[in-house]
């Protein structure tokens, strides 16, 4: 088969949403894409229909009767098929349906041709309203979604949720609150699309906020630093095999505990977060620090393996997306490092610091947020926002955009499948990757200079679902 014939088939199957392969059987007269049909999960009372090019490769015409065979068949059928032979080097399709009536898996074979080609068939029959526990199905799409933090798109409207309850995991944590969470998934032509929509009523995108009380500005007793945090999404994704700290433990059966509750990682500042053995790729989404610059912050956790891996996590090659806007304690006055000054990027001066275009802290001037002198109430933002210098930076690899309203965080994530750096996971079209999630909720951003010092223990609450493990299936 010549170069162009093989582009035709394949853009006929990438068409119609198929994970394409060539079949090259010794001998055999039919050449398949796919090779098999995996419907994946469908909600009972629906059913899902799949495309199957057929093509004959031979010079004489070749009898079909495709039929399907196995103790699930009666779940699949075939809606439409080509007539009873197929010429020579002529192609022609089937259309197979499946529709589960319990919550399941099911499998079967098509056979098609004499002699008989097996093409196997499976699928998952799920409860109605979602696409499964622990899978997240991301369906290709002819439009990119907006990245603008809203879910809206028409783009989002033909993929299916999974719907996720989150809980505290910390083992000695006293919150017991859960937060609903909605995951939904695209591709784009080499771009990953997620939105994620977590219901929680109070934002909070202001970590460590100077508070003014009061009196002469000039004086830290009048400035309270306080201990406030902010929202975060956080996926994690294994790249290649990752291992926990007790036997048996791999990332595809317990997820995050390989890297967050290990005992060595555990006691490391602010929890590591680094695996026993292996490495993982962090996407974390905050929103007082990345969010506002349309990123979520990629990190590398890397664990022992030989001497390859340092025992650490650590940012991407790229900055730091936020400094503190406060000294070390005990170094002098606890006062705010600067203010805003110049357009602040375009960001909320009541909410923001840019660091770019940040001016010194001065008590004497008017507070830049409200024109006026200071007055009790008004507030500087603890962390001061610090650009990426290089947008080609590995750290900056995820572009990120969040709004709240009416009482729910709606996160837009966009990356490419393949980024092309060593600490990034490679996603590959027709693969299922597991994944964790993790939501934050009023998360203090800690200084490493400050941890020694902290008020509060230094590893914060956090939520996750059960299962801990999710899966996420590309097209």
């Amino acid at each position: 088969m010549n170069l162009r014939a093989a582009a035709a088939l394949l853009g006929i199957a990438l068409l119609w949403g198929c994970e394409s392969s060539l079949v090259e059987e010794p001998g055999g007269a039919l050449e398949l894409i796919p090779a098999e049909l995996e419907f994946g999960s469908v909600p009972l009372g629906q059913s899902k229909t799949l495309r199957l090019l057929v093509r004959n490769r031979t010079d004489s015409a070749v009898v079909l009767a495709p039929s399907i065979t196995g103790a699930d068949r009666a779940a699949f059928s075939i809606v439409a098929q080509p007539a009873g032979t197929l010429p020579a080097g002529r192609t022609d399709s089937l259309l197979l349906r499946f529709t589960p009536t319990e919550e399941r898996r099911y499998t079967a074979t098509l056979l098609i041709g004499e002699p008989a080609v097996r093409v196997p068939l499976s699928g998952t029959g799920v409860p109605p309203g979602g696409v499964g526990a622990g899978e997240l199905l991301a369906v290709e799409v002819s439009t990119a979604p907006r990245l603008d933090g809203r879910a809206d798109d028409l783009a989002w409207q033909s993929t299916p949720p999974l719907l996720l309850t989150l809980r505290q995991v910390e083992p000695l944590a006293q919150d017991n609150r859960t937060f609903r969470l909605t995951l939904r998934a695209a591709v784009y032509r080499d771009t990953l699309y997620l939105l994620a929509e977590i219901e929680d009523p109070t934002p909070h995108e202001t970590p460590n906020w100077f508070r003014f009380t009061g009196g002469d500005a000039a004086s830290d007793a009048n400035w309270q630093l306080t201990t406030q945090g902010q929202d975060g999404l956080a996926l994690m994704f294994p790249i290649g095999e990752v291992y926990g700290d007790r036997p048996g433990e791999r990332f595809e059966t317990v997820g995050c505990l390989t890297a967050c509750h290990p005992t060595a990682s555990l006691n490391a500042y602010e929890g590591g977060s680094y695996p026993t053995r292996g490495r993982l790729d962090i996407w974390y989404w905050k929103a007082g620090t990345t969010g506002p610059q349309g990123y979520a912050d990629d990190y590398i956790a890397e664990g022992s393996d030989g001497q390859r891996f340092p025992n650490e996590r650590r940012g991407d090659i790229g900055n730091a997306f936020e400094d503190p806007n406060f000294p070390p304690r005990g170094s002098g006055p606890m006062l705010p490092i600067s203010m805003a000054g110049g357009d602040n990027g375009g960001l909320d001066r009541t909410r923001f610091l840019w660091q770019p275009t940040a001016v010194a802290f001065n008590p004497r001037a008017p507070n830049p947020a409200t024109g006026r002198p200071w007055s009790a109430g008004d507030g500087v933002p603890g962390w001061a926002l610090r650009a990426q210098t290089n947008p080609f930076s590995s750290r900056g690899d995820i572009r990120a955009r969040a709004l709240h309203s009416n009482g729910r965080w709606t996160v837009e994530l966009k990356r490419a499948l393949n980024t092309g750096n060593s600490d990034d996971v490679v996603l590959r079209r027709g693969q299922s990757l597991p994944f964790s999630v993790a939501y934050f909720d009023n998360v203090r951003k800690y200084a490493l200079f400050e941890y020694l010092n902290l008020p509060s223990a230094p590893r914060p609450g956090h939520f996750g679902p059960d299962p801990p493990v999710l899966w996420l299936r590309l097209p």
